[in-house]
Parts: structure tokens; C-alpha cells; sequence
């Protein structure tokens, strides 16, 4: 907009609107997006699509970029800041997993006990369990 810069291209430096502005368009009611993983989701099991893994997507040898680092190289002030919240989250994610870890070991176990009990008594209970 040479007129009034102003009214022209607007061009986002957080990642998440980078990424709205990109897709928007698709799913205008339904995209959200967010900077690190806010706490709704922060308990929440995390999922991956295949089809966008790197390694996967991409040939040996090709660039690539990351989000975070485009938007900081654009001056988006928050980079650090979403950086050491994303590490204080992976913190708390690695406590929670070596509490469960224990619990897991036991209920395998007690499955394995419980299987070898019931013995004859699976064949009749194999249609119920799912």
C-alpha cells in the first residue's frame, strides 16, 4: 500500500498468527493455535500426525525452518519467554512421568496375575472385554 502503509499487508511476528494467517482461509471457526502448550492442553496426550514428521516429509540434506526462530528473526519479543515456559513444562511433564512409571510396572504386573488366575475363564470373558 504505497498510499498509507498503514492499510496495507499486515504481517504477524508470533508464530501461532503466522501459522492463522496462513490457513485461516480452510477453517476460519475451528483453527486455533497457540505459542508452547497452554494449560488446557498441557495434560492432554500428545498426539503426532505422521504425514507432517520432518523426517519423513522432508529429503536428506534440505533446509528447514522452525516457527520460533522465523518469528524472533522478525522481532517477536516473546521468544525467550515462551522458551523458558516450554522447558518449566517439560519439567513437570518428566516428574509426572517418573511417578507413573512405578504404577505402570504394577498394573502390568497385577494383569499378568490376574491373567494367569482366570486361566480356562478367558475364553468366555474374551467377547465382553474390549
Amino acid at each position: 500500500m504505497n498510499t498509507k502503509p498503514s492499510h496495507g499487508p499486515i504481517h504477524f511476528r508470533s508464530p501461532a498468527k503466522i501459522l492463522w494467517r496462513t490457513i485461516h482461509k480452510a477453517w476460519p471457526q475451528r483453527l486455533k493455535a497457540y505459542e508452547g502448550v497452554p494449560p488446557p492442553y498441557d495434560k492432554v496426550k500428545r498426539m503426532v500426525i505422521p504425514d507432517a514428521i520432518k523426517v519423513l516429509r522432508l529429503q536428506p540434506g534440505h533446509k528447514y525452518c522452525l516457527m520460533g526462530q522465523l518469528s524472533k528473526e522478525v522481532r517477536w519479543n516473546h521468544y525467550d519467554t515462551i522458551k523458558e515456559l516450554e522447558e518449566k513444562r517439560k519439567d513437570r511433564a518428566q516428574v509426572a512421568y517418573e511417578r507413573r512409571k512405578p504404577l505402570t510396572k504394577l498394573r502390568v504386573k497385577a494383569e499378568k496375575t490376574v491373567e494367569e488366575q482366570l486361566g480356562p475363564q478367558l475364553e468366555i470373558l474374551a467377547p465382553v472385554k474390549y
